[in-house]
């Protein structure tokens, strides 16, 4: 349980801040002059009701009070450990102009993510464009390749006219490249009945070409894939947002 300390207290109200509430209030008097261990410590053992209490709390500060929580606790913007909490916002390698033919490889297509974005970060959705759309989707989200095989961090199978998948829960705090696609089913001289496939884009976008290939299990991981004998982009983005600033502002790992 959480007890409030009029001496934290006491800083917000003299750092002209709105005041704290009492479950904020008391987690930064304990926070203060705890170590990242210690911190982390203290953050796991909140109930999930005390969580939602504090960050509710600290929300309702006013620009100046939150800046005197984090004051008080002396952080920085960065975190512990130096790293800043990027958002990744939305990546595209592709400059939304599709070509034909697509990558008829009966395995995932889409792109090896490793530039354009900062770390860590956040991956809540994958959209994309198709040159095939019918019957069900697998759609993968791995972690960077290690040779030819890659982690599988999040997969789905999404109707063939569905273009955006949404994570739940969404990928968080991770860093580093990673790989998102589309499983191709059969191939262009199949009936179209059967066929999907994602839109590729032969020209290259201000982080050049990042097409691959990935057996759907993560094995297999082909980079700088080509069509045509040229090298590509899957017409396929992802997006993301930043930790939640009111838990950066904490400590938590």
């Amino acid at each position: 349980m959480l007890r409030t300390s009029a001496g934290a207290l006491f800083l917000f109200m003299s750092a002209g801040a709105a005041v704290a509430g009492p479950h904020l209030d008391a987690l930064v008097a304990r926070l203060r002059g705890a170590d990242a261990a210690a911190r982390r410590q203290i953050m796991k053992a909140l109930s999930g009701a005390e969580r939602k209490q504090v960050v509710a709390e600290f929300r309702a500060l006013s620009r100046e009070g939150r800046q005197a929580v984090t004051t008080a606790l002396g952080r920085r913007k960065a975190n512990s450990d130096g790293m800043k909490r990027v958002p990744l916002g939305t990546v595209q390698y592709d400059t939304g102009s599709p070509d034909f033919p697509p990558d008829d490889t009966n395995d995932v297509v889409g792109n090896q993510f490793n530039i354009g974005f900062g770390n860590p970060h956040n991956i809540s959705s994958v959209s994309w464009s198709q040159a095939g759309s019918f019957g069900f989707v697998p759609v993968r989200v791995y972690g960077a390749p290690a040779g030819t095989v890659a982690p599988i961090l999040a997969s789905t199978t999404v109707l063939g006219s569905t273009f955006v998948w949404t994570l739940q829960p969404p990928i968080v705090n991770h860093s580093g490249s990673f790989l998102a696609g589309l499983k191709q089913t059969g191939t262009i001289f199949m009936p179209w009945s059967s066929f999907v496939a994602v839109g590729i884009d032969h020209t290259p976008g201000p982080f050049g070409f990042h097409g691959m290939n990935i057996k759907l299990n993560g094995t297999g991981f082909i980079p700088n894939d080509t069509v045509g004998g040229g090298p590509y982009n899957a017409i396929l983005r992802v997006s993301g947002t930043n930790l939640p600033v009111e838990l950066m502002s904490f400590g938590v790992q």
